[in-house]
């Protein structure tokens, strides 16, 4: 496969059959789709991105005023993280807004004062985190309905995954910004800057800008790893074509179905800029069980947990799990 391994979904028009069945078939052969239609305005990100980078201009004396801890909130310094335990720590740094209020888009945790001094950066902040979260929900509407979720007691099958989404329940959602640093090495154990992961969640939102690309998928259709382009917009005065992939809870729901598929972030020797992106992780209520949809098309899988006698586990158990893998808690 060549060019680019992912297919664009314009979900302008939410209720559309094809749609529902576009953004299920890339789904389910490659786990990571560009969606257009996303509401998202170029200026809003390049706001975010300007914010981003600016925080990752303070000092570090003052980042580490605020550092990550086992809550999944704050700064997270070089070298902290381990996505793939068996390579070295991935160079890069990050910001995580998590414990997030779903009715107002605080999130808590030890977030820096920097989030908060500024009026119309806290409240712009809040509402990027708002819009991603809708945006979110509604795929996941538009799955329920391709996937043909059964109705049931506890409501309309479309509802059968945003009825685990409360708005004032804890999740582990998360707004992350992160900041690869280009460097000048011809050492090529320095180009993975992401090791090889599966996402935590159910499903990730990724902003990317052009000439800084980097992600990778280890693709389930050719078997191996394939860069990710940056895609522009077609639209005028709109963001371009959003990155969004499935994460380890929609995978254990649909018995390995939809593919949360492994995917690193890799430079080049020749990347000349650093890397910024803007990542938005959606999870479900804390309590949430990892129990299959009730779906005829997955009637005859024996996928990702749904083995008979299964004691399913929660989204925050699994979240815990991952997170103790990655930083060593």
């Amino acid at each position: 496969m060549s060019g680019n391994p992912l297919t664009t979904v314009d979900i302008s028009n939410l209720e559309d059959p094809k749609v529902s069945k576009e953004l299920l078939d890339a789904m389910v052969s490659q786990g990571f789709v560009f969606i257009d239609g996303h509401k998202f305005e170029a200026g809003e990100v390049d706001k975010i991105f300007d914010l981003s980078k600016e925080f990752f201009e303070l000092p570090l004396e003052y980042k580490q005023n605020f550092p990550f801890d086992n809550t999944n909130s704050g700064y997270i310094q070089f070298n902290r993280e381990n996505l793939d335990p068996s390579q070295k720590r991935d160079f890069k740094e990050g910001l995580n807004f998590s414990g997030i209020d779903f009715t107002t888009g605080e999130p808590s945790g030890p977030v820096p004062k920097w989030f908060t001094e500024d009026a119309e950066r806290h409240k712009f902040i809040k509402g990027t985190i708002l819009k991603l979260n809708r945006l979110a929900l509604d795929l996941l509407l538009i799955l329920a309905r391709s996937l043909e979720i059964q109705d049931s007691e506890e409501g309309p099958g479309i509802e059968w995954f945003t009825s685990r989404y409360k708005p004032t329940s804890t999740s582990g959602s998360t707004l992350r910004f992160l900041h690869y640093p280009a460097q000048n090495t011809n050492d090529e154990s320095s180009e993975v800057r992401a090791g090889a992961h599966t996402d935590y969640g159910s499903m990730t939102l990724l902003f990317q800008k052009e000439h800084q690309e980097g992600l990778e998928i280890y693709s389930p259709v050719s078997k191996k790893w394939e860069k990710v382009p940056f895609v522009a917009s077609t639209k005028p005065d709109m963001a371009p074509p959003i990155i969004v992939n499935i994460g380890d809870l929609l995978s254990y729901w649909t018995a390995g179905l939809l593919k949360s598929t492994i995917h690193r972030v890799k430079f080049s020797n020749s990347q000349a800029e650093d890397r910024y992106s803007i990542v938005f992780f959606s999870h479900p209520s804390d309590e949430t069980l990892l129990e299959p949809v009730p779906s005829e098309l997955l009637k005859d899988r024996t996928g990702r947990g749904v083995a008979k006698d299964t004691e399913y586990i929660t989204a925050l158990q699994h979240l815990q799990k991952k997170i103790s893998n990655t930083y060593g808690y």
